[in-house]
């Protein structure tokens, strides 16, 4: 059913689980892009890069992504043809990935060969309400009448979440309701309706053009056309997004089918029959009903037609003679016969993917155009060089993947320009000297022009720019010292280009946010130079020199004052020793040395990292203390075989995921400590080197499950860790799973099953012990079940021991008995109850009892500490020595 809640749920997901894969994609609106478009999109986001020939795309993704663990959401199915077009199917993708698909058909589900399928439920009567009212009150104190009017509401959405939302906006008007009393309760649309018709009559029009023509485009773009058509945009959207008949993500118009459709229907009015009384044509069948009839009509304002299973090869220009106040036009796959001196002159959007002719022929009127998309042309050139036409309105103009362009215009003769794009223009050897004159211009992308030998020094000259990114132009080799002259510049990306060297102007960028030159190391292989400090770069926030043959010596200077930097990336160069200041850095949150074959030390590390990843650096025997990083979240320091020591790794309690494997020298005492000190709280795993399971976990069987009774002692449990001795056959690769565990109770009849969010499991012929954390709040222990809990690490590993070790809470406490410091610690891990206060002598096991949720109380003795209360390990006492009351870990073990 539309608007119960399917692309809500599949985004949920993919939010919550996107950190955890290789790359991720989510196509919104499947059925509404073409079979070029999707595969696009689908290779730039998984590999994260905008610079990709765009030819052969069936082949680009089942050779690119073969071995990548990817999730991917394909959001409104409506045809089996089109989604099979697209060649996306799990043998697309490495193991491990996922594809989540939204529909409304069941069959077209199964034809995709789903494995489960999921139908979601209207919401209940309390939920409605809820969500009603999130929507509705405006105050905090409402109104009694207010609260009834909810109530009312609720019942007539019939627990629709997309009705409630819309209709919940406008309930402070009292004819709403009103209008709600003489809808069916079975019709949505007319429901919706009520929301359209409170807007004015320019506002009404932005919605009919979303709903039609530009759901999924590009925000800023859509706002160019619509103000083109004096359609005041940014007042118009803020209204529509305020009523939740349009959403906005990653800067795309999004808007549920339900509005959409709701948006065509008025459209057709009354006329259904005559499509060429429609205000818009978006539909293909009456769209070539009404050129190939030559029936077209002063009403028609916008049209659409896409063409890309059957290419519309057979239409006359003259067709569109009669369509006078035609604003809006989209074409994809069409070829129009005649001359164009007749066509609509008013157009203020042009749209036409793969263009057919290798210019545009001088007789289009294009004057009042303000947008301009002509990707995947078979443009040489736009215009004539003699003829080129002045488009003093055009402020967008794309012209990506045309891979036969050789020229660009003549830019002088499009002054306001705003926005260009050359994306894989394979063809392109130069930019016109008179991009200079466009002092408006904030973005160029030339990525991918791999031709592209030399920038003009006019371009250096643009005030305005914003965004310049070159990667990919792999005969680019320098850029000029003018480079400082782009005061407005915040983002330049040069990635795999030939350039050898920043210019020392770069310092001059005062508003530079991110810089980025991965994998320029020119054709010697030598290694990048940056002739100049860092520390004058006050707003750079993310800094990429991955694979640029740093050594020590060539480190920037000053590389630790970047007081705004919060993504560092060092990947595949040739430093020995890191002695820069990396805790200088305060608001760091991404750093990655990854690869660094000769690396063997490295100084510090800032407070603020979230994320650090040292994977295949063997040389490397130390990390800097970890000990303060208390925020961070993952920690990967895989294949390094000669890592020693992890300074304060054993102390910090909520690390999501650590990844240690074949980190073979790491001490055992040591390594246990690190099991020990992780927290409940977190809900990734530790990967890590071990050869049997820690002697303190309570429960351990020889197989890959366990079978045991809840202890009447333990009251309230709130968790169980699991850990779990593994080996493969193989040595390295990655597994088809990330561990899974299932419960099973004996003593009822219900069975749980789950994935702890854990990345997917390396495999090596070596033993290693997974241990991952998991909440009661998922399987609902009590005392005195008897349960099963079983291990599945799929058939390419193999599990050799597994152990199982509870966590609990005290019953009967009294949470305003604790003191402040203890209440922190509590909401970490969102525990509610008390936990009896522990005296200052035994504060080494403070933290770790805290975070475990652990009910302990400690006495002094002559040689030690006696428990006095139960333990949750295995029911037995634990002591420790005098001598050991500073490390921290091992009075539990």
């Amino acid at each position: 059913m539309g608007g119960i809640g399917k692309t809500t749920l599949a985004k949920a997901a993919y939010n919550e689980f996107s950190d955890r894969f290789d790359g991720t994609c989510f196509l919104e609106n499947f059925g509404e892009s073409s079979k070029d478009q999707l595969q696009q999109k689908l290779l730039s986001h998984i590999l994260r890069r905008d610079d990709l020939g765009s030819n052969n795309l069936d082949h680009e993704v089942r050779r690119r992504f073969l071995k990548k663990r990817v999730l991917v959401v394909i959001d409104d199915v409506k045809d089996f043809t089109h989604y099979n077009s697209i060649a996306i199917d799990s043998s697309c993708f490495g193991p491990g990935s996922r594809i989540i698909i939204t529909g409304r058909d069941q069959h077209l589900l199964d034809l995709c060969k789903t494995e489960k399928i999921y139908s979601p439920e209207t919401l209940n009567s309390d939920d409605s309400l809820k969500l009603v009212r999130l929507h509705a009150f405006r105050t905090s104190e409402p109104s009694k009448e207010l609260l009834q009017l909810s109530i009312k509401l609720a019942e007539y959405c019939g627990g629709l979440p997309l009705a409630m939302e819309v209709l919940g906006t406008l309930l402070f008007k009292e004819s709403t309701l009103e209008s709600l009393k003489s809808v069916p309760n079975d019709n949505i649309q007319a429901k919706l309706q009520i929301s359209f018709d409170a807007l004015n009559e320019v506002q009404k029009d932005i919605f009919l053009d979303i709903s039609c023509f530009f759901i999924g485009m590009d925000e800023d773009n859509v706002s160019c056309i619509l103000d083109g058509c004096k359609f005041f945009a940014e007042s118009g959207l803020k209204v529509l997004k305020n009523r939740c008949l349009i959403t906005v993500r990653d800067n795309k118009l999004m808007m549920h089918d339900l509005s959409r459709d709701m948006g065509r229907q008025i459209v057709r009015g009354t006329s259904w029959k005559d499509p060429e009384k429609w205000s818009r044509l978006w539909d293909p069948v009456d769209v070539i009903y009404v050129l190939g009839n030559y029936e077209g009509t002063n009403a028609t304002e916008g049209l659409s037609l896409k063409a890309e299973v059957t290419p519309v090869d057979n239409l006359e220009v003259e067709a569109f003679s009669e369509l006078k106040k035609l604003r809006l036009l989209q074409l994809s796959h069409v070829h129009l016969k005649g001359n164009y001196k007749l066509f609509p002159k008013g157009l203020q959007w042009l749209c036409w993917f793969k263009f057919p002719l290798d210019s545009v022929p001088t007789d289009l009127y294009l004057r009042k155009l303000v947008v301009m998309d002509m990707q995947h042309s078979n443009l040489k050139r736009l215009w004539d060089v003699q003829k080129q036409p002045q488009l003093l309105e055009l402020k967008y103009l794309d012209l990506s993947h045309s891979i036969q362009l050789t020229d660009t215009p003549d830019f002088s003769l499009l002054p306001n320009l705003k926005k260009l794009l050359l994306i894989n223009c394979e063809s392109l050897v130069e930019v016109h000297n008179s991009i200079g004159t466009l002092h408006k211009l904030v973005l160029i992308n030339l990525s991918g022009c791999t031709e592209l030998g030399e920038l003009s020094l006019e371009l250096y000259s643009l005030k305005s720019l914003k965004t310049l990114i070159l990667s990919g132009c792999s005969k680019l080799a320098r850029l000029d010292d003018a480079l400082g002259d782009l005061e407005s510049l915040t983002t330049l990306k040069a990635d795999n280009t030939g350039i050898t060297q920043i210019p020392s102007s770069t310092c001059q960028l005062k508003k530079i946010e991110e810089l980025s030159f991965e994998g320029c190391k020119g054709s010697r292989q030598a290694a990048l130079s940056i002739p100049f400090s860092l520390n004058r770069l006050c707003c750079l926030k993310t800094l990429r020199l991955s694979f640029c043959n740093l050594s020590d010596e060539w480190v920037p200077e000053n590389l630790g004052s970047l007081s705004c930097l919060e993504e560092l990336d060092l990947r595949g160069n040739n430093f020995h020793n890191l002695q820069t200041d990396f805790a200088g850095l305060e608001n760091l949150q991404i750093l990655r040395v990854d690869g660094c074959s000769k690396l063997k030390s490295m100084f510090s590390l800032p407070k603020t990292l979230r994320s650090f990843s040292t994977t295949n650096c063997p040389m490397l025997e130390r990390t800097p203390d970890l000990s303060e990083c208390l925020v961070l979240q993952s920690l990967h320091l895989r294949n390094c075989y000669n890592l020693v020591e992890t300074p304060g790794l054993d102390k910090l309690k909520t690390v999501g995921v650590i990844h240690m494997e074949m980190c073979n020298r790491i001490p055992n005492t040591y390594r246990e400590r690190i099991m020990q000190g992780w927290a409940v709280g977190a809900n990734g795993g530790i990967f890590i080197p071990g050869s049997s399971l820690p002697n303190w976990v309570s429960f351990k069987n020889e197989t890959y499950s366990i079978s045991f009774t809840v202890p009447e002692t333990l009251n309230h449990v709130v968790g169980f860790t699991v850990w779990t001795l593994y080996a493969s056959q193989k040595n390295e690769g990655m597994s088809k799973y990330s561990p899974n565990i299932t419960l099973k109770y004996k003593t009822k009849s219900n069975v749980w099953s789950r994935n702890p969010a854990t990345d997917m499991i390396r495999m090596y012929r070596e033993k290693h012990i997974w241990q991952g954390h998991f909440s009661n709040e998922d399987f609902f222990l009590e005392t005195g079940d008897q349960v099963e809990v079983s291990v599945d690490f799929g058939d390419q590993v193999t599990i050799l021991e597994t152990g199982l070790t509870l966590a609990y809470r005290e019953a009967n406490t009294d949470i305003s008995d604790i003191d402040n410091e203890l209440v922190i610690e509590q909401a970490k891990i969102d525990l509610p109850g008390k936990i009896k206060r522990i005296e200052p002598y035994s504060n080494c096991c403070y933290d770790y009892l805290v975070s475990h949720g652990l009910s302990f109380g400690f006495q002094e003795k002559e040689r030690g500490f006696e428990e006095t209360s139960e333990s949750v390990l295995s029911g037995s006492s634990h002591y420790v020595k005098d001598e050991e009351k500073d490390a921290t870990m091992d009075l539990i073990s």
